[in-house]
């Protein structure tokens, strides 16, 4: 019999997965409504271990936001209050994550509130916005703090008219409230993608090819360097370094960017000391229980 539990008369918690994506709007549009989780194979309360596990269809949803997963592991600690906090939360197998605009689909997922930090495992995993959509072969990493998400294995990025495409995206979402007289870009959205490892971007006029890249969605700027390759139709030319302007529809190649009087793409400094928690695997057996399950609605 399906169990449904009530997080809000158990733990002070926020859902986890709204906190990690604020800057995506992966939010509820009711923050303070109750966490209901639901589970078609019960919910099991470990207190030794001080863990919340959820299995068999489990959904955790807040108003209009919702995560689903075989299995939802909620780990908790004591704090100093005398109350307690989800540190950590773990999905595994067929993961959904939605909210009114967004959805994000893999076969793990992870969020750690120590790092804030949202990872996303998948074959694909598949992140789809109002915007666009992104996919990766391995995983999706958002760092909220420092607003800041990371795709990796064969990874795109796509939207009406162009897509990106490399062994790594980094795409650096931008933190105005409104968008300004210059430019379209509203909260949320993404500023900049870096491409690094076997770059391809295709316009709707061109294919460039090359060993990095970057481009600036507020200036609708693509650099791309390192042996690059721009073929239009049956037209081939190659050089060192290539800037489209996707918004004029003009593409330049030149033999370096010191050449095109421009930076060359590089990969944030930021990024390179993140460490991505691990989601446990979806064929790991689950732990054996401490205390009995407690009763639905409790």
């Amino acid at each position: 019999m399906k169990q449904t539990l009530s997080f809000s008369l158990l733990i002070s918690l926020t859902l986890p997965f709204a906190v990690a994506a604020q800057s995506l709007s992966f939010t509820s549009k009711d923050p303070n409504k109750p966490i209901e989780v639901t589970a078609d194979q019960g919910i099991e309360w470990q207190q030794n271990g001080k863990l919340f596990i959820a299995r068999g269809n489990a959904k955790a949803k807040q108003g209009d936001f919702s995560v689903t997963a075989d299995e939802l592991t909620a780990h908790y600690r004591d704090t100093a209050g005398g109350g307690t906090e989800v540190y950590r939360v773990d999905a595994v197998g067929r993961v959904a994550i939605a909210s009114a605009s967004e959805q994000a689909a893999g076969s793990a997922a992870v969020y750690d509130f120590d790092k804030a930090v949202l990872v996303i495992e998948g074959s694909p995993v598949t992140l789809t916005t109002t915007s666009g959509k992104v996919t990766a072969q391995q995983a999706i990493q958002y760092w909220s703090r420092e607003k800041v998400a990371v795709a990796e294995g064969d990874a795109e990025a796509q939207d009406d008219t162009r897509r990106i495409k490399a062994d790594r995206l980094t795409a650096f979402f931008s933190e105005e409230t409104a968008p300004s007289k210059s430019s379209a870009v509203r909260q949320g959205d993404i500023r900049v993608v870096q491409a690094e490892g076997n770059v391809i971007l295709r316009t709707a006029k061109e294919t460039v090819r090359g060993a990095r890249g970057e481009y600036n969605r507020e200036t609708g700027i693509a650099k791309i360097e390192g042996n690059v390759m721009m073929t239009q139709g049956e037209n081939q030319l190659n050089g060192g370094f290539a800037v489209v302007d996707t918004k004029a529809g003009t593409s330049r190649l030149f033999g370096s960017a010191a050449e095109a009087k421009t930076s060359s793409p590089r990969a944030d400094a930021r990024v390179k000391a993140l460490i991505a928690p691990k989601p446990k695997s979806a064929n790991s057996a689950p732990a054996a229980p401490t205390t009995g399950q407690p009763s639905p609605n409790r």
